[in-house]
């Protein structure tokens, strides 16, 4: 699968499923096999998206049940799509010099999927400045 377009519609339903909180939904979209990265982890901190990464998936929702992802901008080229978007929601406590309890923040993030001849991801990639949710983790602890 190398066609642009179709590259990016399943981009675009992945963000979907992630916006819906579907962590199933998302997992479909992806190839068993698949590894993923995400940098604030650090740079080795590459691991299976099952079992790994989908852990994350399913636990955000339960620190910050009314997230948003919002796409921004997506360019593909080949099997490779990258993806801005923007992930929003009512933080779970006070992070003194950031935001009170409630207030809705808005992280960026860039995200580099890459696809397998099947259509599928098989390697996801994510960016951001993770200065709020650790802030938002060393209050809430």
């Amino acid at each position: 699968m190398t066609n642009d377009k179709d590259v990016k519609a399943v981009a675009k339903t992945f963000f979907a499923a992630y916006d819906a909180h579907d962590v199933e939904g998302m997992l479909t979209l992806c190839d068993d096999g698949a590894i993923g990265r995400y940098l604030p982890y650090g740079r080795d901190s590459d691991m299976p998206i099952r079992g790994g990464i989908d852990v994350i998936w399913r636990a955000f929702p339960q620190t910050v049940p009314n997230f948003r992802v919002e796409i921004v901008e997506m360019l593909a080229e080949g099997n490779s799509v990258i993806v801005q978007t923007v992930m929003s929601g009512p933080i779970p406590s006070d992070v003194p010099g950031i935001a009170k309890k409630a207030q809705v923040v808005f992280i960026p993030h860039a995200y580099f999927l890459r696809f397998n001849a099947q259509g599928k991801i098989s390697r996801l990639d994510a960016y951001w400045d993770n200065t709020v949710l650790n802030s938002i983790k060393s209050s809430a602890v």
